[in-house]
């Protein structure tokens, strides 16, 4: 029985399109290989309809508090070969999950994960569009070593706790924008600088099979959310564990692929231009904002909110798209 953690924050609006295909996705894996995955919902301090959602399809949750990284520890199995951990956010084809327990056969294999693709944006303007093609497009964001959160199988879950965090924060000075006194926030940046750190790159593997759907932002206030998001937890761990630096400069920094933008359409590498335009907006904003909390501010950074666009259910998919 492989361990299936769903780690959801009031998501009474995705969860249930995104269990609907992870159910059938289980069911895929065990009809066809006798794999059995065993779903269960950690309830993030959720005060909407997330677990009754959960109960409507069969799916026992459990309550935590603290964030996405409590969750995940709150749907650890001991003992169990290895775990996969979901977003409530995100669909998948009935392939996937085989092609996970399939990837992770490998004992040289830490973490697997499935490609991923993009839905078309609801909105249809331009930065909607341009944020679309950037996720569409992989040539635009050179594959990296680094593997995504949103839908993982890993053999070794291991997030450090604030207690064990507290000989390296104590030599930290306390501001108001990183706060990494309160320890780590999320755990994919942590553990693919770690596990590519201490195994190697190509301890990280996508698979062959499956397909994972997922909404980006659609505005720009939504792509500076998430641009924020990623940054300052990376710089966190800059500080927090500064020797793992160079494998995040070595095999962490997305980078464009010059051939691929060539091969684009003409229509695609003005969306492109428009996303780097807006990448660019985000830096000077996040500087600004970074330099406002860390000399000015007097209350802390604490927008930790989910990206609205992000959260809509997925429905009517082409399984076979």
């Amino acid at each position: 029985m492989i361990p299936l953690s769903v780690s959801a924050k009031n998501e009474e609006r995705a969860l249930g399109a995104c269990l609907d295909s992870l159910l059938a996705s289980a069911a895929f894996a065990e009809r066809h290989a006798g794999i059995r995955f065993d779903p269960v919902v950690i309830l993030d301090d959720c005060v909407d309809a997330t677990a009754a959602v959960a109960a409507s399809r069969g799916v026992r949750t459990i309550v935590s508090s603290g964030g996405k990284v409590a969750a995940q520890r709150r749907g650890l199995v001991p003992g169990a070969p290895f775990q996969v951990f979901a977003d409530a956010d995100i669909a998948v084809d009935e392939e996937t999950l085989l092609g996970l327990a399939r990837a992770m056969d490998d004992p040289a294999i830490e973490v697997a994960c499935p490609p991923r693709r993009p839905l078309a944006p609801a909105r249809r303007t331009p930065i909607a569009r341009a944020i679309h093609v950037y996720n569409a497009h992989r040539g635009f964001s050179a594959q990296r070593t680094w593997f995504n959160g949103k839908l993982f199988a890993i053999r070794h879950w291991a997030i450090p706790t604030l207690a064990e965090l507290g000989p390296r924060l104590a030599g930290l000075p306390r501001d108001l924008f990183y706060q990494a006194h309160l320890g780590l926030r999320v755990d994919d940046v942590y553990l693919s600088r770690t596990i590519a750190r201490e195994h190697g790159p190509g301890a990280i593997r996508e698979t062959a099979t499956g397909l994972l759907w997922f909404r980006p932002p659609e505005t720009l206030r939504g792509m500076y959310r998430y641009f924020r998001r990623m940054r300052m937890e990376v710089e966190r761990l800059d500080q927090i564990f500064p020797e793992t630096r160079s494998t995040h400069q070595k095999h962490g920094i997305r980078r464009t692929d010059p051939a691929a933008v060539a091969r684009a359409t003409a229509e695609e590498r003005r969306l492109f231009r428009l996303f780097q335009a807006a990448v660019k907006a985000c830096e000077i904003v996040y500087a600004a904002e970074r330099a406002f909390y860390l000399h000015l501010a007097r209350t802390p950074c604490a927008d930790w909110t989910p990206i609205a666009e992000t959260k809509r259910p997925i429905e009517g998919l082409d399984r076979h798209d």
